[in-house]
């Protein structure tokens, strides 16, 4: 069973969260040690927030970015240090499941009304491999995934695409990520487009 950590102020508080986790924890501090099927949410421009997602996001733990004010800037700076999600603080208790859903199944989760933004940004930038990575240690399969996964397809879309097993998809993304020594999606996502 899943453990969900709430980390905000104690003026923001949402029974959304509880509504959605009963035996959620909510704390003002960022706790020292979680278990790995901890699923961390932070609120935006708590201290050191950043520091805390890449902290997590480094050891594999899903972290959840909740916003005060949905804002382009944030959301690209709590992606780019690891996080799976991004959602405003006081979302319903139904996207509060979903995004939980979302990102502990791989994916990212990003609000509508930002995507659109980030998505703009992202595909006006030329593919460019370019960066610390070496792709060349890829196999020709795993360049294969990356390619389709840049594009911000799922495992499930992948497994399509190339005709594959979903779970084949995500023993590819596991070797690839530990290859290229990238934390996530996001970040390989962000490594290949040259960000």
């Amino acid at each position: 069973m899943r453990s969900h950590i709430f980390i905000s102020t104690a003026e923001l508080v949402s029974p959304h969260w509880s509504n959605a986790y009963p035996n959620c924890e909510i704390k003002q501090l960022a706790p020292k040690h979680v278990t790995a099927d901890s699923v961390i949410w932070i609120l935006a421009g708590m201290p050191q927030w950043l520091e805390i997602i890449a902290r997590y996001s480094k050891n594999r733990i899903p972290v959840i970015v909740m916003a005060k004010e949905l804002n382009i800037n944030e959301l690209g700076a709590a992606l780019k240090m690891g996080a799976r999600g991004y959602v405003e603080a006081f979302a319903s208790q139904v996207i509060i499941e979903q995004v939980a859903d979302t990102t502990l199944s791989g994916g990212i989760w990003l609000p509508g009304q930002l995507l659109s933004n980030l998505v703009g940004a992202l595909s006006e930038q030329p593919i460019n491999y370019k960066h610390d990575c070496d792709l060349n240690c890829l196999t020709k399969r795993e360049r294969q995934v990356v390619d389709i996964v840049v594009t911000g397809a799922t495992n499930k879309q992948v497994a399509k695409q190339l005709k594959i097993t979903e779970r084949t998809v995500k023993e590819h993304m596991s070797s690839v990520l530990n290859k290229l020594n990238v934390r996530d999606r996001m970040h390989l996502m962000l490594a290949v487009k040259g960000s």
